[in-house]
């Protein structure tokens, strides 16, 4: 009985009431390239969104429990605290505040033809990752599905507010590991993909993907409790020993458990085409710690065997994201570019990520609250680094020649390698099976030509 409330309070919010919690852009100072932001205004109310006690209480609740709802509760969890965008405006960085007076980040991406919003689930994060920022931060607590949902929300409002068209796409990729606040992802997972809570803002299964960094027995149960929704493996080494160095967690989940959890949950997706990958794995590229021809040859090794269900998404280091002394660094392009064609050239779907919001620290690893109180993020932002060119627009600028040497390169190299131990164990089953289905034929045709010539 709640959801046709809940789905005209999204309706309300997102193409109207949401303008309530932001001023105006040129008052919100969400300057390109992350402006001087301003503080928000403090909130709403139930009637900004036309709704009375009368409303409520038809949701199913006691009268006077509606009244009290309505004059002592908000309609919206979180409080807008700054918004900055990207210098080419397609990377939007939106800091919330929550009831507790903790902060989270969300980042709206604009691709063409399609938007997508990265949501966080976490107020920090336990997994210590050394390349990403979110992981040097203490874990403060855990969202619940309220406050995930409304940052979809939010998004949608934002995009639609600006003309563009709502949101197509979620990930679970910004603050926390999802999986460790499973039932606040499963709950906003379902409220988010369901067309009779979010109505036309909702979003298909299908378009939803869910990040982790290897918690096994989450990683099983999602396949039950959300078989349409994509899973991307945080995998970011293919060695267990180097893996351990640069994810902290992976001590206590050895690979093989690791890539057993990957295949169930393979196995079980519901695919929305029969094309559609089942998963994807997700690598960091670090200059000098797993960017070599033999992590290459590694990682490659690792996923051919399942590449119908599996896709790989290298990500070039972010710079910024990790206090570790001495940091880390991005490998040059020329090296990204023969890692993806050494893992390709096993068979493997690899696709390098197009890297938005760097220059207002929008990037992937990178989310780490560098907005001080006073609203202003400057002083605390790392470093911009609008001079890197993204590795696609650069390798779109190579002569064919250059890319065709360098595919030829990585595969002889692929091919000489040695390859991984292909399953041979069926063969003598199948040499003798096949030996007795032969001599059983040419038995029955004997009899039949005998029958015959009788």
């Amino acid at each position: 009985r709640a959801c046709p409330l809940l789905r005209s309070l999204a309706s309300r919010f997102v193409e109207g009431a949401h303008a309530k919690l932001w001023e105006s852009a040129s008052d919100l100072g969400d300057g390109q390239g992350g402006g001087n932001p301003q503080e928000v205004r403090p909130g709403v109310a139930w009637a900004d969104f036309g709704v009375t006690d009368d409303v409520v209480a038809s949701s199913g609740l006691p009268a006077r429990s509606a009244t009290a709802v309505v004059s002592s509760t908000s309609p919206v969890c979180m409080r807008p605290r700054d918004r900055r965008t990207s210098a080419d405006g397609s990377t939007t960085k939106l800091v919330f505040e929550l009831r507790d007076g903790h902060r989270v980040e969300t980042v709206v991406m604009r691709h063409e033809g399609r938007t997508t919003v990265c949501v966080s689930s976490q107020v920090g994060c336990q997994m210590g990752c050394a390349f990403c920022a979110t992981g040097t931060m203490p874990i403060v607590g855990d969202l619940d599905a309220a406050e995930i949902v409304e940052q979809l929300l939010h998004a949608h409002a934002m995009e639609v507010a600006a003309g563009r068209p709502p949101v197509r796409n979620a990930v679970f990729m910004g603050m926390g590991e999802p999986l460790n606040n499973y039932a606040a992802v499963i709950a906003a997972l379902r409220t988010m993909t369901d067309n009779a809570c979010l109505g036309k803002f909702h979003l298909p299964a299908s378009r939803v993907t869910v990040s982790t960094v290897g918690v096994v027995p989450r990683m099983l149960q999602l396949a039950v409790d959300a078989p349409s929704v994509n899973l991307a493996l945080s995998l970011h080494a293919p060695t267990q020993e180097l893996r351990e160095k640069i994810v902290p967690s992976a001590k206590q989940t050895p690979l093989e458990d690791l890539l057993h959890a990957l295949d169930e949950h393979t196995a079980a997706c519901r695919r929305h085409t029969p094309t559609s990958v089942a998963a994807m794995v997700e690598y960091v590229l670090l200059a000098g710690v797993n960017d070599s021809d033999e992590c290459a040859l590694e990682l490659g090794k690792l996923t051919a065997p399942r590449s119908r269900d599996v896709m790989v998404n290298l990500i070039p280091y972010n710079s910024g994201a990790t206090a570790v002394e001495g940091g880390f660094r991005p490998p040059d392009h020329a090296t990204v570019e023969r890692f993806q064609q050494i893992v390709a050239s096993q068979g493997v779907f690899v696709r390098v990520r197009r890297e938005m919001g760097r220059d207002i620290a929008g990037a992937c690893g990178q989310l780490a609250l560098a907005t001080s109180g006073n609203g202003d993020a400057a002083a605390e932002q790392p470093k911009a680094t609008t001079d890197l060119e993204d590795f696609v627009d650069w390798r779109r600028k190579q002569p064919r020649e250059a890319k065709a040497a360098v595919h030829k390169d990585c595969a002889a190299l692929v091919a000489g390698a040695p390859s991984a131990k292909a399953d041979t164990s069926w063969t003598p089953r199948l040499t003798v099976g096949l030996g007795i289905a032969v001599a059983a034929a040419s038995a029955a045709g004997l009899l039949l030509w005998v029958k015959r010539r009788r």
